[in-house]
C-alpha cells in the first residue's frame, strides 16, 4: 500500500498544479489537492518502513477522510444547484473520487491484514 499511497499522492499533486494553471494562477486554493498529495506522499514514504507502516497508513486514511469531506463540502452544493461546472468544482470532485477509491483500498488492506493475524 505504500507504493499505491505514493502514486495517489503524485496524482493529487498533479491535479493541484493543473487546476492552479488552468485557473490562471489566480488562487492559491487551487493548490489544495497538492497539499493533500504532499501529506500523503510523506505518509507513503514513512509506510515503506515496516515498523511504521500501520501508523502511516492509518494516518493516510484519516487524511483521506478529511480530504473527501472537505472537497465534497465545497463541490456538492455547486453541483446540486446546477451551476456551471468550473475547473475548481471539477478538481474538487476528482479529488473526492480519487480519495474515496484510495480509502476503499486502504480499508480492504486493513481487513486483509487483520484476517492474516
Amino acid at each position: 500500500m505504500a507504493k499505491i499511497t505514493i502514486g495517489l499522492a503524485s496524482a493529487l499533486i498533479i491535479l493541484g498544479l493543473l487546476s492552479w494553471t488552468l485557473t490562471g494562477r489566480s488562487s492559491a486554493t487551487a493548490l489544495i489537492p497538492s497539499g493533500f498529495g504532499m501529506t500523503l506522499a510523506l505518509a507513503g514514504a514513512v509506510a515503506t518502513i515496516e515498523r511504521y507502516r500501520k501508523h502511516a497508513l492509518h494516518f493516510a486514511a484519516a487524511i483521506s477522510v478529511i480530504g473527501i469531506v472537505g472537497s465534497l463540502q465545497r463541490a456538492f452544493p455547486t453541483t446540486i444547484s446546477g451551476g456551471e461546472l468550473r475547473v475548481a468544482t471539477a478538481s474538487q470532485l476528482l479529488m473526492a473520487a480519487l480519495l474515496s477509491c484510495f480509502l476503499v483500498l486502504l480499508i480492504r488492506s486493513f481487513i486483509l491484514a487483520r484476517s492474516l493475524k
